[in-house]
């Protein structure tokens, strides 16, 4: 009679589901183009590129597992924006020190000085020297691949491999 999963103790499971965990985690790696993954994505991203079609279901021994999609960015239409932008340091710098705004100024990283001016002028309403709203245009922009989107449903793949599910885990282990 085989054993459940169950039938170990807690460090015993542990280090069962920790050896598969980390078996599967290099085929599953959504970051590694080499990855079974990267492979089953790439195949699904071509498939979308040559007939639009954005899922598939994931079947083993012919029943649905779970689907696998690709993930496409939304289209953006062309828009303007009123930004706050510092147009002269060196007249934010001179602003700073003649109106005693240096405690403002010292809660604030220099590389962030739109952000300080934006705030500045939120709360004192006036822009300080050197500093400028600009009409700023964010270009248009077309949707794109940005990946895939795997579900399973752990209980549809345990009951698709039934009998053969301890040789299939036994196999995961081997490699």
């Amino acid at each position: 009679m085989s054993k459940s999963i169950r039938d170990y103790t807690p460090m015993e499971q542990l280090a069962i589901k920790q050896a598969l965990y980390k078996t599967l985690a290099a085929d599953v790696d959504t970051k590694n183009p080499d990855s079974l993954r990267g492979y089953v994505s790439a195949d699904i991203i071509s498939r979308y590129m040559l007939t639009g079609a954005k899922s598939y279901d994931l079947r083993v021994d012919g029943m649905k597992v779970g689907t696998m999609s690709v993930t496409v960015s939304k289209e953006a239409d062309e828009r303007h924006e009123r930004r706050f932008r510092v147009a002269n340091d060196s007249a934010l710098d001179a602003w700073v020190r003649g109106e005693d705004a240096q405690q403002y100024w010292d809660a604030f990283v220099t590389s962030h000085r739109d952000v300080f001016a934006k705030w500045y002028f939120e709360c004192m309403g006036e822009l300080p020297d050197g500093c400028e709203m600009a009409d700023v245009t964010i270009p248009a922009k077309s949707s794109q691949v940005t990946g895939t989107a795997l579900r399973v449903k752990p209980e549809k793949v345990r009951e698709a491999l039934g009998a053969n599910l301890p040789t299939a885990v036994a196999g995961l282990l081997e490699g």
